[in-house]
């Protein structure tokens, strides 16, 4: 054997010389060191300046592209809508095939948007602008807001009660006076008049307890007049000053057609009250994956915000329940006993007239969330349903159908 006669200082002399020629990985300690090991996409924190670059790019993509480019490298992107629970909602659509639908579902506790389903009956085609468009009439959506500066800056309570004349459906002016006889005078509390959408105590209230500032400054609160959305080509809401006393009644009940608002923006809406009166931010860009170095790369996220006090936003989740259970949604839950049963289910309809595309909006922005899981957030769904000859299905029925599915199908995996 060649090493036979060497001794042990020369062996180890040959043994260093040998290794010094291999390549310097071979050096490595593969039990100690995890380098190799760690994924390629490892999340990094983009600077203000990409933040910045990205809303702006991305913004301006309304197909929703699933790649982009930025400075010499191409991004995948990442959505956060789930696919098993789009297809539910697109088989939905198909079934009852409304003239114009968009279903949005937030879920509470992170702000992701899951689903953003939108359908044309005309042209049999399903997508999502509609649901990040700013041009439909918020109706009594925003009785919402209003009840809101009532609870949380007046003497107003859920328990008040208050007396009307006339169809609770309409606004005229001498319906805003106190009325002159007791003949044909019909009193509810505040829970009903929400529950069931009273205009008449809606405006006349307003009237006697509220400002056209005070009023605007707790719509602002809710999202309007500012961006809800980065990285999404989403106008904010409208909501204008009133200009005299009729045009503030109109807008505390929600009956005028320059109020506008996204179906996104309702799923928003719903959610403060779900949320203990915190703003969360909708979330719609999960990730940027740059296809060039693999490094994941997040988009900017609002922080949260706390918009009302822990009672008003208790006295509301009240109002919300009570639509469900007497109010304006109720028949769309009336045979639904065990799902009221496993959950506690809250909403707020809403139609009028108007809009783009024109039609009868048929609104309803709703949460539902575990009653046996109560760390569970839970999610919230605003449908809105544009209908021009006739109707084909309530959005209240169309959400509780959309609640059964995810509650039966994607919380148990979600646990």
């Amino acid at each position: 054997m060649v090493f036979k006669d060497l001794n042990l200082k020369a062996f180890l002399f040959i043994g260093v010389m040998i290794a010094s020629t291999l390549p310097s990985w071979a050096n490595l300690n593969f039990i100690k060191d995890n380098t190799l090991w760690e994924s390629p996409a490892v999340p990094v924190k983009p600077s203000e300046e990409q933040l910045n670059d990205w809303s702006k790019i991305l913004s301006k993509h309304q197909s929703w592209v699933e790649q982009v480019d930025y400075d010499n490298s191409r991004y995948n992107i990442q959505y956060t809508f789930r696919e098993e629970l789009e297809d539910f909602v697109k088989k939905q659509l198909a079934l009852y095939r409304p003239d114009y639908t968009s279903v949005v579902v937030m879920d509470n506790e992170t702000g992701q948007i899951l689903a953003a389903v939108d359908y044309s009956r005309s042209k049999h085609v399903f997508g999502r602008d509609l649901a990040f468009t700013n041009s439909h009439p918020a109706a009594s959506i925003f009785k919402v807001i209003t009840a809101a500066d009532l609870l949380e800056n007046t003497h107003i309570k859920t328990s008040t009660e208050f007396s009307f004349t006339g169809r609770s459906t309409t606004l005229y002016r001498h319906q805003l006076k106190e009325p002159p006889h007791r003949r044909w005078v019909r009193s509810l509390d505040f829970e009903k008049a929400f529950a069931t959408s009273n205009n008449v105590i809606f405006g006349r209230t307003a009237l006697e307890n509220l400002t056209p500032a005070g009023l605007k400054k707790m719509a602002e609160k809710f999202g309007f007049n500012k961006r809800l959305v980065e990285g999404v080509n989403l106008n904010p809401s409208v909501f204008e000053m009133a200009k005299d006393q009729y045009n503030l009644a109109e807008l505390s009940s929600g009956l005028n057609t320059h109020t506008l608002m996204s179906p996104v923006h309702g799923a928003v809406i719903a959610s403060v009250v779900a949320n203990a009166g915190v703003l969360r931010y909708p979330v719609v860009i999960k990730s940027l994956e740059s296809m060039k170095d693999q490094k994941t790369m997040y988009p900017p996220l609002k922080k949260d915000e706390l918009v009302l006090t822990p009672q008003t936003a208790e006295d509301l989740r009240t109002l919300f329940m009570a639509t469900v259970t007497q109010g304006t949604a109720r028949s769309s839950f009336r045979r639904s006993q065990y799902l009221l049963s496993k959950l506690e289910i809250g909403g707020k309809t809403g139609s009028l007239t108007g809009g783009d595309p024109y039609g009868k909006r048929d609104w309803f922005v709703s949460y539902a969330k575990s009653l046996e899981d109560k760390n569970d957030k839970g999610i919230s769904i605003c449908v809105m349903i544009v209908n021009q000859k006739k109707w084909y299905i309530k959005s209240p029925l169309l959400a509780k159908n959309v609640m059964e599915f995810y509650y039966s199908r994607m919380y148990p995996q979600k646990k």
